[in-house]
């Protein structure tokens, strides 16, 4: 087991690990309460899209984009409802949002997803060549992309919310 995990750690790729530390920053940095301007949010559908390229690459491709695609659909509908909750004030280009951990999950969701599909595909490709794995990993990365175009709908298509005070 040690070699296994020495291997992995020495023959990934050198991008990976900035990646990982920059991926685990936002998510930590998305735990407390913050002012944001809601334009980093036009680029965050890029970002779901960006984990998708993996799909491409599974055996059973046809029903790899068939189960990301619902997938996709579902976690935005259901990031665009969560979204709502977040955000405590919005004004012109400005909000104010609520901390969560959702976002870690979702980025190390992605992130090692992405991942254990690298490790698989070099140590044991005959596994990602299943359709148990490509419908488990489509459905993972389609929900985890799709939540960021459902959190980008919401946050485009909320007026002026203003805080309640009681």
């Amino acid at each position: 087991m040690r070699e296994i995990a020495f291997g992995i750690w020495q023959n990934a790729p050198v991008w990976v690990w900035p990646l990982f530390f920059f991926l685990l920053f936002i998510g930590l940095k998305a735990m407390r309460t913050r002012n944001s301007s809601i334009i980093p949010y036009f680029f965050y559908p890029l970002l779901g899209l960006a984990a998708a390229n993996a799909n491409s690459g599974l055996a059973q491709v046809s029903t790899g984009w068939l189960v990301f695609a619902f997938s996709y659909l579902l976690g935005a509908a259901v990031a665009f409802r969560w979204q709502d909750g977040l955000i405590l004030e919005k004004s012109g280009w400005n909000m104010t949002l609520q901390g969560d951990r959702i976002t870690i999950v979702i980025l190390m969701l992605i992130f090692f997803s992405n991942f254990i599909n690298g490790v698989l595909g070099a140590i044991a490709p005959h596994f990602i060549e299943a359709t148990t794995y490509t419908v488990i990993f489509s459905a993972v990365i389609g929900a985890c992309s799709g939540s960021f175009t459902g959190r980008t709908l919401r946050v485009i298509t909320l007026g002026k919310r203003l805080t309640t005070t009681a």
